[in-house]
């Protein structure tokens, strides 16, 4: 729970000190459902915390490179440090540490830029209960 608590901790400073405009959404993924706060995603390099919800709680932090900028769809590639309370049922005392690879499209398709759907996969390399692949959904409100 002490690096739940310091990860957290992290994600917040790391928001606070961010003098970019602020994102918010929520990422329906198949291993869980993130609410997710972060920098604008329009700019070439962003960053995102994650917090998991569900039957387990889980932070990330994540940071992103668009490659590809366009009006209406950015690509981007990141990398992602992760936190998750006893994934597996396990009913241990240790959490999950494990690093993300996630690729994704944020397509913002409205008259409003500011709202945008995420299309994201991320291979998950864990440290002590196995890798996996996961991919999902979500939608980005960006503050503008």
């Amino acid at each position: 729970m002490k690096k739940l608590f310091l990860l957290s901790l992290t994600l917040f400073t790391f928001i606070s000190l961010a003098q970019a405009q602020i994102s918010a959404g929520v990422n329906i993924q198949s291993s869980e459902t993130f609410v997710t706060i972060g920098t604008n995603p329009n700019n070439k390099i962003f960053g995102e915390g994650r917090i998991g919800t569900g039957g387990d709680i889980g932070v990330e932090l994540m940071g992103a490179y668009n490659i590809i900028q366009k009006d209406d769809v950015n690509f981007y590639l990141g990398l992602g440090l992760g936190l998750d309370d006893d994934r597996n049922h396990d009913h241990d005392d240790d959490d999950d540490i494990y690093i993300a690879l996630p690729f994704g499209l944020l397509v913002t398709p409205f008259n409003s830029k500011n709202l945008g759907l995420v299309l994201e996969a991320a291979p998950i390399l864990a440290d002590d209960h196995g890798d996996y692949f996961r991919a999902g959904f979500g939608f980005k409100y960006t503050f503008r």
